[in-house]
């Protein structure tokens, strides 16, 4: 699965504005295991590595980021 269209977040876990782009991988894995209900990113590679979003990419990796379902292109 992967976003069928950018999904802005207005304020990531208070470190500002959070575009996940178009075509970013997406898993319904979570910490207790696999979970429909969820579609969190599976890839981070599009968040840059400074240090501030270095801390946002580490709250990203450790809580998710959900996904709403009409962001979602399912594969075929």
């Amino acid at each position: 699965m992967r976003t069928s269209k950018d999904y802005t977040i207005a304020n990531f876990r208070g470190y500002g504005e959070l575009t996940v782009p178009a075509g970013t991988r997406i898993t319904h894995n979570t910490a207790c295991g696999y979970d429909e209900k969820y579609n969190f990113v599976a890839d981070l590679s599009f968040m840059p590595g400074t240090t501030a979003t270095n801390l946002a990419k580490h709250e990203a990796y450790y809580y998710g980021i959900d996904i709403p379902k009409e962001f979602i292109e399912e594969a075929h």
